[in-house]
């Protein structure tokens, strides 16, 4: 039926015999539903199973219940009404914030790091502040770094590694508290000026893609002031005209790890406090004594006058066959000996100077020279054929732990001897 009704008006709106807009072209919403069931008068009332739905209770007393509760909800929150202090109270809190900041004047001024809560002590800055950005642009510059004496480093892990060694901190420039948090049980008491800027300001300045976050500024270390952990090995490094600054940090890193007593740089390196050296050293730079721009001639006045010269040497090639060792030799000039880095008894040597040379340049002939008058020898490391070298660090890596090897074993096997002398 509600079908018929709805075509029989379909049919006259089109005809035009009925005003399409004084009728509704729908079926009443329960015309579209289909009865569960049909309940006949003379059907009793236990055989029906139909779902009771819930009445809903208009008692007035809940009514007037819910409209109290919808009327808080709705209600404005409750202002209270300011407090209003007499004169002298208010003359009380004014003089007391002049105080604290007099105080706290006084403690920048002395460059004081922890006040008397034992709270540390910074002055917030604001963005592009002229003490900044000049102080920065200094020690960007080799140049000027050098004239002031100061060094920078980015990242509370380098900032650290510079205080446990005991070098001076200057400056630190930070964005957020928690990072200078981390370093409160290495801050001094004093000395130190804290700047706190805008993130944005730091990734200005930062060399790297992801920013720390904050600058520590130290004065340079020199040879004399480095703070040794452990005794180091009787073992130097040169560097011949490394200019990479990634390799050249990897060197002082292994330095560092394999236990060398200092490392000399020759005239022609890296700067040593370039940004990309000092973080693939990874606070190297703070843990043994580095001399820098070092001239050829004055090489040997640094060295140990029982040194032995090794030089890592890729010129000798060594190819590994089934049954022997195969040399092939293409530095005819000098008469050293050329053996793998594993044949090698550095244990016989009362010192040991390693000359790495950078990859571009080679080892130079100075360094040859010196060498031949150390009665050295040229270690190279055995590659499968085709391949022609190693990078500079890694190669650094393979020969020093090789020599620390050597002396632990030697070292241990003296403590066995002591303890079985004594046992007898």
């Amino acid at each position: 039926m509600p079908r018929n009704l709805h075509r029989l008006f379909s049919l006259l709106v089109i005809q035009k015999q009925i005003d399409y807009k004084s009728v509704r072209l729908y079926s009443a919403r329960w015309m579209k539903r289909n009865p569960s069931k049909v309940l006949l008068p003379f059907e009793p009332s236990s055989q029906s199973n139909l779902k009771k739905e819930n009445i809903i209770n208009l008692d007035a007393e809940i009514i007037d219940k819910t409209k109290d509760v919808r009327d808080t909800k709705n209600s404005s929150p409750r202002i209270e009404p300011i407090k209003s202090f007499t004169p002298e109270k208010t003359k009380q809190i004014i003089a007391k914030r002049n105080e604290i900041l007099k105080k706290r004047t006084f403690y920048l001024s002395k460059k004081t790091v922890f006040d008397d809560n034992n709270e540390i002590i910074y002055e917030k800055l604001k963005e592009n502040d002229s003490r900044i950005s000049s102080l920065l642009v200094k020690l960007k510059s080799k140049k000027d770094r050098i004239r002031l004496g100061q060094v920078l480093v980015e990242g509370w892990r380098l900032i650290m590694d510079g205080l446990e060694s005991g070098c001076k901190l200057k400056y630190v420039i930070f964005s957020q508290k928690d990072d200078l948090d981390k370093l409160r049980p290495y801050l001094p008491k004093t000395g130190v000026l804290l700047y706190k800027i805008p993130y944005k300001e730091i990734e200005l300045w930062s060399d790297v893609d992801t920013s720390p976050g904050i600058f520590g500024i130290f004065e340079m270390p020199t040879t004399e002031n480095i703070r040794r952990i452990i005794k180091p090995l009787p073992l130097n490094f040169i560097c011949d005209n490394i200019r990479v600054p990634g390799n050249l940090g990897a060197i002082l890193r292994v330095a560092v790890g394999v236990g060398c007593e200092r490392v000399l740089l020759s005239k022609g390196c890296v700067d040593l406090w370039d940004s990309k050296v000092i973080r693939s050293a990874a606070g190297a730079h703070f843990r043994m004594p580095i001399h820098t721009s070092i001239e050829q001639e004055d090489l040997p006045k640094l060295l140990d006058e029982n040194t032995t010269v090794l030089i890592a040497d890729s010129n000798a090639k060594v190819f590994i066959n089934d049954e022997e060792v195969e040399f092939e030799d293409d530095l005819q000039q000098m008469q050293l000996p050329v053996v793998p880095y594993y044949g090698a008894d550095f244990t016989a040597f009362k010192h040991i100077t390693l000359v790495i040379g950078g990859e571009t340049e080679g080892i130079s002939d100075e360094s040859y020279q010196l060498a031949a008058s150390k009665n050295g020898l040229r270690l190279n490391i055995p590659l499968q054929k085709g391949v022609d070298s190693l990078n500079t660090g890694m190669a650094t890596a393979v020969i020093a732990f090789e020599i620390r090897k050597q002396f632990q074993l030697a070292r241990h096997r003296e403590t066995l001897n002591v303890q079985n002398n004594h046992a007898l």
